[in-house]
């Protein structure tokens, strides 16, 4: 037993340096290439194409990825995957020392590559967290991914920002070959059967897997799985009326409240503190009865401090930028906190849910779909922003959001008292019979 507790403690040490290492190499790359292509090309539109690429990968992969996932063996598509960005950023490290005029085009087909191979390995990492560790410490696991990635979030921009004015664009391409290869050789000391459970179905290369057919099979199962749409439609309501407070909070602060740089850096910062904060709190708490419940009045709590980012502007309050600065930074604390309340709950519910057979298949359809609210959302705030008082958006993306969680809360519940009834009439019937 003690042998068993040490081990899966290392595999969520090994977790923790994958996520941490990974994504600090991951989003350093992806500050470099935002500030690179504003700097060289002074065009918001060709940042935005490059924040639109992950989405459209995302969705045109969506039959395929995910049946991918669920038939082959784990470990081995991340190696794959890995190896792949390792030979795409070697080749690219060496387009790069000479730029040429067509930078752009390079640009633009490495991060398709790149978010190719990274589509995949995200979706196995949550595909095989039941495999990774004892169901009892999924929890943990989530938590710990979580953690280190916010801690990286709030790092990233830092180093990055020094690394970028010390070294050329092509040697951020070294810092993301020299992170994977990292990753990779601590990847390959993972037992991906920890539980002694096969958690794909595994095929052999020879054999055709018919992606169209499998794909089906998986939205099946997801129709026959009400809880489950619940939770995939609620983060996409996270991730679309999210971007109110990622696009309208720079826009307030800056263009209204006139912030300095150090104090909105405060308040872009303390959202990831909130959720390192929670990350503590949350290892610490058995598990809730009801994490489904818990997890809703947290959203809940997501949607009041959204709609509270805008009562300053509509209440005319005068404060000094300290003030301003306090209020917004509190906010954003309690905001990273209710996020992390809600994201690993929901992760962990859906990894102890989900048949292992077809979890490649529903986590590929649940981010492509909240990765493609991330865009949408973004231009239809950016509109409404520039047009529309900051306050009043606020307000009213909090209440829209409120509605919908208590929407679905009801669908639930009603769904509850049906299966109940149903129930207790089959138990009726039995008596009669007997």
């Amino acid at each position: 037993m003690k042998n068993l507790l040490n081990t899966s403690k290392e595999q969520l040490i090994k977790v923790g340096i994958i996520a941490l290492i990974d994504e600090l190499g991951s989003s350093m790359f992806s500050f470099a290439v935002g500030l690179f292509l504003l700097r060289k090309t002074g065009s918001a539109m060709n940042l935005g194409i490059s924040i639109l690429i992950g989405p459209l990968v995302s969705l045109v992969l969506l039959p395929i990825s995910g049946t991918i996932v669920d038939h082959f063996n784990h470990k081995k598509i991340i190696v794959i995957c890995q190896i792949g960005i390792i030979m795409t950023m070697a080749f690219f490290s060496m387009e790069f020392q000479q730029l040429s005029d067509t930078y752009l085009v390079k640009i633009i087909v490495l991060l398709v590559l790149l978010d190719i191979f990274q589509l995949f390995i995200g979706n196995v990492f949550s595909a095989s967290a039941i495999n990774l560790v004892p169901k009892t410490q999924v929890q943990q696991l989530n938590s710990i991914q979580q953690m280190v990635r916010s801690s990286a979030s709030i790092l990233a921009p830092i180093l990055g920002g020094i690394a970028y004015g010390m070294m050329p664009f092509f040697g951020f391409t070294l810092i993301m070959l020299a992170t994977t290869s990292i990753v990779m050789v601590v990847v390959l000391s993972l037992n991906f059967r920890f539980n002694g459970k096969q958690s794909v179905t595994e095929t052999n290369v020879k054999e055709k897997v018919n992606f169209l057919t499998s794909f089906k099979e998986g939205i099946h199962y997801l129709r026959q799985k009400k809880a489950i749409v619940m939770l995939i439609l609620t983060a996409c309501v996270i991730n679309f009326f999210f971007c109110a407070v990622n696009v309208g909070l720079p826009f307030l602060l800056v263009n209204q409240y006139k912030l300095s740089n150090v104090s909105y850096s405060m308040v872009e910062a303390s959202t990831s503190v909130g959720m390192i904060l929670s990350g503590f709190i949350f290892m610490k708490q058995k598990p809730a009865e009801n994490q489904i419940q818990l997890m809703y009045r947290w959203v809940v709590v997501i949607a009041l401090i959204t709609s509270g980012m805008g009562f300053p502007v509509l209440l005319h309050v005068q404060f000094l930028k300290l003030g301003i600065t306090g209020i917004y930074v509190g906010l954003a604390l309690l905001l990273g906190i209710a996020l992390f309340e809600t994201n690993v709950p929901m992760a962990g519910y859906m990894q102890l849910h989900i048949d292992s057979s077809f979890q490649g298949r529903i986590f590929t359809i649940q981010s492509s779909l909240s990765m493609l609210m991330m865009p949408v959302g973004t231009i239809m705030y950016g509109y409404l922003f520039d047009h529309f008082n900051a306050g009043a958006i606020f307000l009213t993306s909090g209440v829209i959001v409120i509605i919908c969680i208590l929407g679905f809360m009801q669908i639930k519940a009603t769904k509850s008292v049906h299966v109940v009834k149903r129930a207790a009439k089959k138990e009726n019937l039995e008596k009669v019979l007997k």
